[in-house]
C-alpha cells in the first residue's frame, strides 16, 4: 500500500525539483518593484537555474525547430534578467504546502503565463501554459500503481512554439539531471498545453453560427408577428397566426406560467424538479473532484462518513426518472384508449423522437463546433478536447439512442446514456401496454414476466461477471475516486428496466382502478415506504464504505433489492399524492414554483453537466473541499442551468413541439381515423423521462 508518508516524501522530491528549476518568485514582492527587488530576482534565478536550464537545453541538443530557437532566446533572457522571462518562471508550478492533506495538483498561474509577449534579440516569444502529470516508467517499481492513480500534476510556462512532446522532453530531462529522484524512475506520463491565440473559423463553425443566428432571427420575426396580430387580430392572416405561435413572448409566458391544466398530476412535477436538483448535486461533486483540491484526503474521509450519504444515494434518483417515464407512457396511452381515441403507432414513436432529439442535436452542434471557443484555463484543453472529438466521431450514435451500447466510453455527451435507455424502453413499451389495454389478464402476465426478468437479470449478470452496485469507490491509498463498471453495468438497459416496468404497472393501476384505502392501510403504506427508503440509504452507505470487502453474495442481494425497493417507495408516493393520501407531502410537491422549473427539466438535464465541467475547466485556483462548498457550488450550477435551459427551451424545445403539433394536426385532418393526440398530461408525458 502506498502510505501517506511515502506519498509525502515522493511529492516533496518532485515538487522541490520543479520549484528549484522553475524558480518561482512567490516570495518576491513584485518584479516591477524597486531596483533592489530586481537584483534579488536576478540572484535567485542565477542560483537556481540548474535543472530547469538543463531541461531546456535538452531541446537545443536534440531538436531543430522553432521551439528550440525560442528556448535558446528564453534561456538568454532569463540569464539577463528580462522581466517577461522571469514572469514565465513565476507562472510555472512551485513548491506548495499541504501534501499531507492531499495537495498534489499545482496549476500555476495561467493568466500570468499567457499574458507573456516578450522580445529579446529580435525574437518574439509568447507564453504557453502546459500541464504535466508524472508516474513511474518501470513496471517493477513499487510506485507504478499508485502513480497511475495519484496523478501528481504540475505546470510549466513555455514558449508558444513548443508542443506537448517538447514539454515532456524538458521535464523528463529535469528529472534525469536530478540525482535525488533518479532512483524513482519517474517520467511525464502526459502533457497537455493550452492553445495560444485562436484559429480561423472552420466551415462547420460558420454553418453552426449561421444556423443559430437564423433561428434567433426567425423567432424574433415570429414575436413581431405575434404583437402585430394582438393589435389587429381580425386582420391577421393564417400565415401570421401560424408564425405567432412561435413567439418568444408568448412561449416565455407559457414556460413561466403556474396555471394548473386539467388532469395535471402536480405532485409529479415536484418529484421531477427535486430529483433533477439531486442529480445536479451529485454531478457537482464529480465536477468539483476534477478541480485542483488542496485537501484531497479529506474527501476520502468524508466519503466514508454518513455526511456523504446524499452523494452516495444520488444514483438511485435515476430510478425515479425511469419510474415516472414508464408511468406516464402507460397512463397517457390507457387514458387515450379509454376515451375512444385510436393511436397511430408510427406517430407514437415519431412524436417522442421529435420531442427529445432537437435539443440534443442543438447541443451536439454546439459542443462539436463552438464549445472550444467558449472558455480558457489551465485544464480547458484537457477537459474539453476529448468531449469535442467524441462528438465529431460519434454524434450519429446519439440520434439512434444507442450511446449506452455502442462505444459508451467514447460517447458524445456521456450523460445522455439515460435518454438512450429511456428511449429503448419506450420502444418496447407497446409490447406490454397494448395487451394491458385490450387483454388485461394477458397483459398483466406479460408485464409480470418483464418485471421479474428485470429484477433477476442485473443480479445474475453481476454474479457472473463480478460487478458491483457501487458507481465509484474512494481509494485513499491510491489517491483517486475510481469509477467502477460504469459502462459495463451501470448504464446497461437491463439494469434500469425494473423501475420503468413498475412505472407501467403504476400507470395502468391509476388509469384503470379505483379503490378506497382506510387510514390504517395508508399509515402502513407510508411506514413501509419510510422503511424501504431507510433500507436503501443504509444499504448504499454500507456498500460504499471502505470497510466493506467485496462479497459476491451480498452484492447480488443488494442488486435484487436496492433499485426495486427505491422504485416501490417512489411509486407509493406518486400513488398517494394522486389519490388524496399524500397530505403535506402532496401539498409540498404541488408547490406552484415547481411547475415552470419542471417544464425546463429536459433542458436542465442536458445542459447542467456541460456547465459544471466548463466551470471546472476554467478554474484558475485550487479549492478546499467541504460539505458547504459542495452545496454552494450545486446552487450555482442549478441557477446557471435554469437560465441556459430557459433559452434552450425557448429557442429549440418549444418550437419543435409546436412543429410536431402542426405536423400531427395536418395528418389528423387528412386521416381523421388515426389521430395521434395526447391527453391533458401531454407535456408531462413528454417530459416523463427527465
Amino acid at each position: 500500500m502506498f502510505s501517506h508518508l511515502n506519498i509525502l516524501v515522493t511529492v516533496l522530491l518532485l515538487t522541490s525539483i520543479l520549484s528549484f528549476g522553475f524558480a518561482s518568485m512567490d516570495t518576491v514582492p513584485s518584479i516591477h518593484g524597486s531596483d533592489k527587488t530586481r537584483m534579488w530576482v536576478k540572484r535567485i534565478v542565477r542560483s537556481s537555474r540548474g535543472p530547469w536550464i538543463e531541461g531546456f537545453k535538452s531541446i537545443l541538443h536534440t531538436s531543430e525547430s522553432s521551439c528550440a530557437d525560442e528556448v535558446a532566446v528564453l534561456t538568454e533572457a532569463i540569464e539577463s534578467g528580462q522581466e517577461w522571462a522571469l514572469q514565465m518562471l513565476d507562472a510555472s508550478s512551485s513548491f506548495q504546502s499541504g501534501f499531507m492533506k492531499g495537495n498534489f495538483r499545482d496549476i500555476g498561474m495561467y493568466d500570468e503565463c499567457v499574458e507573456v509577449n516578450g522580445q529579446f534579440n529580435h525574437v518574439s516569444i509568447r507564453g504557453k501554459h502546459c500541464m504535466v502529470s508524472l508516474n513511474s516508467m518501470s513496471p517493477t517499481s513499487t510506485l507504478v500503481d499508485s502513480y497511475d492513480y495519484l496523478r501528481i500534476f504540475s505546470s510549466i510556462c513555455v514558449p508558444s512554439s513548443c508542443n506537448e512532446t517538447h514539454v515532456e522532453q524538458i521535464v523528463n530531462s529535469i528529472i534525469a539531471n536530478t540525482p535525488a529522484i533518479s532512483d524513482l524512475e519517474l517520467e511525464v506520463s502526459k502533457a497537455s498545453c493550452e492553445q495560444v491565440g485562436s484559429d480561423d473559423f472552420s466551415a462547420g463553425e460558420i454553418c453552426t453560427l449561421t444556423f443559430f443566428v437564423a433561428v434567433v432571427v426567425f423567432m424574433t420575426a415570429c414575436t413581431i408577428c405575434d404583437f402585430a396580430r394582438t393589435r389587429k387580430p381580425t386582420e391577421a392572416s393564417t400565415l401570421i397566426n401560424t408564425l405567432a405561435k412561435f413567439s418568444l413572448y408568448t412561449n416565455a409566458l407559457a414556460i413561466l406560467s403556474t396555471k394548473v391544466k386539467p388532469d395535471t398530476l402536480q405532485a409529479i412535477e415536484g418529484i421531477r424538479v427535486l430529483s433533477t436538483c439531486w442529480i445536479i448535486l451529485g454531478h457537482s461533486f464529480i465536477a468539483l473532484s476534477i478541480r485542483p483540491i488542496v485537501n484531497t484526503f479529506e474527501i476520502y474521509k468524508w466519503l466514508i462518513s454518513w455526511a456523504s450519504l446524499y452523494i452516495e444515494a444520488a444514483p438511485l434518483v435515476v430510478e425515479t426518472f425511469f419510474l415516472v417515464s414508464g408511468f406516464f407512457t402507460a397512463y397517457s396511452y390507457l387514458k387515450a384508449m379509454k376515451s375512444g381515441r385510436r393511436i397511430s403507432w408510427p406517430m407514437f414513436y415519431l412524436h417522442r423522437y421529435l420531442r427529445v432529439t432537437p435539443s440534443i442535436a442543438a447541443i451536439v452542434l454546439s459542443v462539436t463546433f463552438l464549445a472550444h471557443r467558449t472558455g480558457s484555463g489551465p485544464q480547458w484543453t484537457a477537459l474539453t478536447t476529448m468531449g469535442v472529438e467524441n462528438c465529431r466521431e460519434n454524434w450519429w450514435i446519439n440520434f439512434l439512442y444507442l450511446q449506452n451500447l455502442v462505444d459508451p466510453e467514447y460517447s458524445c455527451l456521456p450523460h445522455t446514456w439515460y435518454l438512450a435507455v429511456d428511449m429503448q424502453l419506450f420502444w418496447i413499451s407497446p409490447i406490454v401496454i397494448y395487451p394491458l389495454c385490450h387483454w388485461p389478464k394477458y397483459g398483466i402476465g406479460i408485464l409480470g414476466f418483464f418485471l421479474l426478468a428485470s429484477i433477476v437479470t442485473p443480479a445474475a449478470v453481476l454474479a457472473i461477471n463480478g460487478y458491483t452496485n457501487r458507481l465509484f469507490t474512494a481509494r485513499v491509498d491510491l489517491g483517486q475516486i475510481v469509477l467502477i463498471d460504469l459502462f459495463k453495468f451501470y448504464m446497461a438497459t437491463y439494469n434500469r428496466a425494473t423501475a420503468y416496468f413498475l412505472g407501467i404497472f403504476l400507470g395502468y393501476d391509476v388509469a384503470t382502478k379505483k379503490r378506497q384505502l382506510t387510514k390504517v392501510n395508508v399509515l402502513i403504506n407510508w411506514t413501509v415506504t419510510a422503511v424501504l427508503v431507510l433500507f436503501c440509504a443504509c444499504g448504499v452507505h454500507f456498500n460504499y464504505h471502505n470497510d466493506f470487502a467485496y462479497n459476491r453474495l451480498l452484492e447480488v442481494i443488494l442488486a435484487l433489492t436496492l433499485r426495486p425497493c427505491w422504485s416501490i417507495a417512489i411509486a407509493w408516493i406518486i400513488y398517494a399524492c394522486t389519490h388524496g393520501y399524500g397530505g403535506f407531502v402532496n401539498r409540498f410537491l404541488s408547490w406552484p414554483f415547481f411547475r415552470p422549473v419542471s417544464r425546463l427539466s429536459l433542458s436542465i438535464y442536458l445542459m447542467h453537466i456541460l456547465l459544471q465541467f466548463m466551470r471546472s475547466a476554467v478554474a484558475r485556483t485550487p479549492i478546499a473541499f467541504s460539505n458547504s462548498l459542495l452545496i454552494y457550488e450545486s446552487f450555482i450550477d442549478l441557477a446557471l442551468s435554469i437560465v441556459v435551459a430557459f433559452m434552450l427551451t425557448l429557442f429549440v424545445e418549444y418550437p419543435m413541439i409546436l412543429l410536431a403539433k402542426i405536423f400531427v394536426n395536418s395528418i389528423s385532418e387528412s386521416n381523421p381515423v388515426t389521430p395521434a393526440r395526447s391527453t391533458g398530461n401531454e407535456r408531462q408525458v413528454n417530459e416523463a423521462g427527465v
